[in-house]
């Protein structure tokens, strides 16, 4: 049949047909033989549905949608082949690019038939039409493609990570929010995905890469020396973890240096306290943060400032002495 078909003009009606014969062959694995199909027989609901699937298969989704519609309302729930139906409409709303109905679609099958055994391949729908609409693909609305379906992206992931749990599908969900947050910027929320599936799957495929990321996440979180240093705490918790549990990896990838960054940033940190207590005339307080910038984190350029400005301030003091009262004990001075 394949010679026959390259030996016809492509588009002739002759090609067309040998095409659709093609299409009715099933594989015996009994007698290794290709044998053609029993056609459909329209008016039944076995033929009917085939009729909708060989249109599918042809690519030609609106013929598909079409035919599905009209098989649901003519045989409705009592027939077995309901659900079945159910789903491949969501299926062919996917190929026309419906995404949102389809999504819907598929929420009420999950709702109705969630125990079944084809609420996996709904759970795949779904996911798939997550994927797209977190690669910036727009819902529909009155026919043109404007509203963001970010929104609707993460509830079907949520949904996928509560109603799956334990499974694949519910890790892949996960880690698929956390790589969004993590694209997109909002780093507090990626460590939070990230952190999550480590704890949630600590056997699964992706806990050294969720280890990795929750890390980065946590130190891209971190604003500058302006702001609270929660988030430079825990990276450097993170990364020390890391380092511990995949030494010969962590070398390549360099944890050792971003702990040294890690370190700098906050004795920079330090430091900058240190400078605004000093500049408001706050000198105690001032001399209390540039010794703690000096013995906490001895090798980096800021102790060596703080240095200079206890210097400076004729505070300089063996380690170990008294480094005066803390500032919250402080009173103010002019």
């Amino acid at each position: 049949m394949l010679v026959a078909l390259l030996l016809v003009p492509a588009g002739s009606a002759l090609a067309e047909d040998i095409q659709e014969r093609a299409r009715q062959l099933e594989y015996d694995p009994e007698t290794g033989e290709w044998v053609e199909r029993e056609p459909p027989e329209p008016g039944t609901p076995t033929g009917d549905y085939q009729l909708a699937r060989r249109a599918f298969a042809r690519e030609d989704y609106r013929k598909a949608h079409r035919r599905i519609k009209k098989w649901l309302k003519t045989y409705g729930a009592e027939e077995p082949l309901y659900p079945e139906a159910l789903l491949f409409r969501a299926e062919v709303e996917i190929a026309r690019r419906d995404y949102y109905k389809a999504h819907k679609h598929l929420r009420e099958f999950r709702s109705e038939f969630g125990q079944t055994e084809l609420a996996d391949r709904a759970a795949e729908f779904q996911f798939v039409i997550a994927e797209v609409f977190l690669s910036g693909v727009k819902r529909k609305f009155w026919g043109l493609r404007i509203l963001s379906g970010t929104d609707t992206a993460l509830d079907i992931l949520d949904e996928l990570s509560a109603s799956q749990e334990g499974t694949t599908m519910a890790e892949q969900a996960i880690k698929t929010k956390a790589d969004f947050y993590f694209g997109r910027g909002d780093f507090s929320l990626a460590e939070l995905e990230y952190a999550r599936l480590a704890q949630e799957y600590p056997r699964g495929r992706y806990l050294r890469y969720a280890q990795r990321r929750s890390a980065d996440a946590a130190l891209a979180s971190f604003p500058g020396v302006e702001f609270d240093d929660a988030a430079l705490i825990e990276a450097e918790e993170r990364f020390t973890q890391y380092l511990a549990q995949y030494p010969g990896l962590a070398e390549q990838e360099g944890i050792g240096q971003i702990l040294q960054q890690i370190r700098s940033q906050r004795a920079a940190k330090e430091y900058s306290i240190g400078r605004y207590y000093e500049k408001t005339k706050h000198v105690e307080a001032a001399v209390f943060y540039y010794r703690s910038t000096s013995e906490n984190w001895s090798d980096t350029i800021a102790a060596a400032q703080a240095r200079d400005r206890l210097a400076r301030l004729g505070a300089v003091e063996a380690p170990g002495s008294e480094a005066g009262p803390q500032p919250g004990e402080l009173e103010t001075t002019s």
